[in-house]
């Protein structure tokens, strides 16, 4: 019998995008998956939609209700833990603002199984292009962010081979349930940004987990519909949350190196490059991630 897998998406402003996420799951060659729509109190029309395209395509759609919008980390918690408790096998995390192609789902459930893998991911192109977005990823070891392959390169071939990765955004990730066991859940202080290369690397780097990269499976991605591309917003919790994380997770001395580093970046570097308004935001996050960073140390 075919294992079953939730897919856990979460909804926020997401109206514009949803109808051909509904559609192309509908096109899906592995049929055995319930699709869990957490929706974060979004002001749009994106619930409503949901419920009317859940009624018009014929897979099963479970849709929880949030009483406020509680961040991707606990929104995606909630779905995980509603799908672990249904009984389901896998747990594949997955942004909305995304078309699949008709194989997507099943050709990364054969590249887990053919690696033996614990966790993995797509190809994943700009949406309408052939430029990827992502094809794996890792980090880079000068300022500690995360890189994602073949960034805004046209596609070649060059990706056509499946890899063992170090990184990869939780945009569309097969993962075996086993997995939040020993891993655990998503770390909610992040609320949106980082959470997903928090958990990666915990699963990774404590847990001795795999990611593989499986080139063979596409889907298009409609980059940030939700919170908008640059936005005060973004900003923000990019910056917050890349202290609190480099602190959380790297050793002290590397840790260190890091945070003043990007300090610093964010002192000249963004100085000629934001709006002044939005360079103040930077700073403030900055300092945000190291109180959340010492807020949850004192908490334990």
């Amino acid at each position: 019998m075919s294992r079953k897998i939730g897919i856990v998406t979460v909804l926020y402003n997401s109206e514009s995008v949803l109808e051909e996420f509904f559609e192309t799951l509908g096109k899906q060659t592995y049929k055995n998956f319930i699709l869990y729509v957490v929706d974060n109190l979004s002001p749009d029309g994106s619930l409503v939609l949901s419920k009317k395209l859940a009624d018009q395509y014929q897979y099963d759609t479970v849709i929880i209700e949030n009483s406020e919008n509680f961040g991707v980390a606990k929104g995606n918690n909630i779905g995980i833990t509603r799908a672990v408790a249904d009984g389901c096998d896998l747990l594949l995390l997955s942004n909305n603002d995304i078309a699949l192609e008709s194989e997507s789902i099943e050709k990364l459930l054969f590249g887990l199984d053919t690696h033996d893998a614990d966790m993995v991911v797509p190809k994943i192109y700009f949406y309408g292009t052939n430029k990827i977005w992502a094809a794996g990823g890792g980090f880079n070891k000068r300022n500690g962010i995360t890189v994602q392959y073949g960034q805004e390169e046209d596609d070649r071939g060059q990706f056509n081979t499946d890899k063992k990765v170090i990184y990869a955004p939780t945009c569309f990730m097969l993962i075996k349930k086993e997995v939040f066991s020993s891993v655990g859940l998503m770390d909610e202080n992040y609320f949106v940004y980082y959470d997903d290369t928090d958990f990666v690397y915990r699963a990774l780097n404590k847990n001795k987990k795999t990611l593989w990269y499986i080139s063979d499976s596409v889907i298009h991605h409609n980059e940030s519909t939700s919170t908008g591309k640059m936005s005060d917003f973004s900003i923000r919790f990019l910056w917050r949350n890349l202290v609190y994380f480099s602190l959380k997770n790297y050793n002290s001395f590397y840790a260190s190196y890091i945070v003043i580093y990007n300090f610093l970046y964010v002192l000249i570097m963004l100085y000629f490059r934001y709006p002044k308004n939005q360079w103040l935001i930077a700073l403030k996050a900055y300092k945000e991630g190291f109180n959340l960073y010492l807020n949850k140390r004192t908490a334990r």
